[in-house]
């Protein structure tokens, strides 16, 4: 007998990943805090369900929707942060965007691993509820996986119907072994593997995407810089002067801004509101701005080293 191939619809007859989300709620109503692992392949939608569930949360938790595209976290410092200004008595959920590659599992001794251990005390303390994603579960800090309650694969997309189809896990390790085991959730007594989760809300999601783009245009900048600094080296060591870089003047809107920011001391969503743009044209022109500066200072660093030469 040939099984029949899991459809969308088949899927779309259960509610939107109720189960892990009415798991995670009743531990936060408990006082627990919730650690949430969705692993899986490029392409197969682990942020998107990341967010989606988070908002899922909020709504269940809240009755509103508060999930926002700043609580995607993609550094230490930000988890840090995030972790620090949470209050247990309010939900806080997280994401932490590729958390493979910010504790992995082969430097499980280094120091950044360590301060994690004590971000995940923290978190347990504050009730946090962080929803981390990695490409392969084997890749992710077994001390994080150790303190795991949830792990979802994220399979496929379908995208006429724009969900994601999934399968999830309860967690449970070992304390003895410091194994850990996966255990399927239930519906009327019955054994649950597969999830779905639908489109999120596209403004914040958006969001996000912009902020990926501003990720890459920073991580350019920053190997243009490297490389600028590189080439200059040459230069001296070779007896030539760096070459002095052309940089355009500040235009009168990048002076409005850089006065607003800089010298009136507005933050970036008060001069945005001010000006009738939003934050990403704040952020992007101030980018521009300290850019140019940078140019100004080094040609004119560079001068004055090259005047003992210019004298000679």
């Amino acid at each position: 007998m040939v099984k029949r191939k899991k459809t969308a619809n088949d899927l779309l007859k259960h509610p939107e990943a109720d189960l892990v989300t009415n798991y995670i709620v009743d531990r936060k109503r408990k006082g627990l805090y919730s650690l949430v692992f969705v692993a899986g392949m490029p392409g197969t939608g682990k942020t998107s369900t990341c967010f989606r569930l988070g908002e899922l949360v909020y709504e269940k938790y809240t009755g509103v929707n508060q999930m926002k595209a700043d609580y995607i976290i993609d550094s230490l410092l930000k988890l840090t942060k995030f972790v620090m200004e949470a209050k247990p008595d309010t939900l806080n959920v997280g994401i932490i965007e590729e958390v493979s590659v910010l504790f992995p599992s082969r430097r499980a001794m280094s120091g950044i691993n360590v301060d994690l251990a004590q971000i995940l005390d923290t978190c347990r303390k504050k009730q946090v509820i962080l929803l981390a994603n990695a490409p392969v579960w084997t890749s992710i800090d077994s001390h994080m996986k150790a303190l795991g309650n949830v792990y979802i694969q994220t399979k496929k997309i379908y995208k006429m119907t724009k969900i994601v189809y999934s399968r999830m896990y309860r967690l449970q390790t070992d304390p003895r072994t410091g194994k850990t085991y996966t255990h399927s959730f239930k519906r009327g007594g019955r054994d649950v593997k597969k999830m779905y989760t639908g489109q999120s809300n596209q403004e914040e999601w958006n969001k996000y995407e912009q902020r990926k783009d501003e990720f890459m245009e920073h991580i350019y900048n920053r190997i243009k810089m490297r490389e600028e600094k590189r080439n200059d080296k040459e230069r001296k060591e070779m007896g030539l002067f760096p070459k002095r870089k052309q940089v355009k003047p500040l235009t009168a809107r990048e002076m409005e801004i850089y006065q607003l920011v800089n010298v009136q001391g507005l933050t970036y969503q008060a001069s945005a509101d001010k000006l009738k743009v939003c934050k990403a044209t704040i952020f992007q022109t101030l980018k521009r701005i300290n850019n140019k500066l940078h140019i100004i200072k080094q040609n004119d660093k560079n001068s004055k080293e090259n005047e003992p030469y210019l004298a000679i």
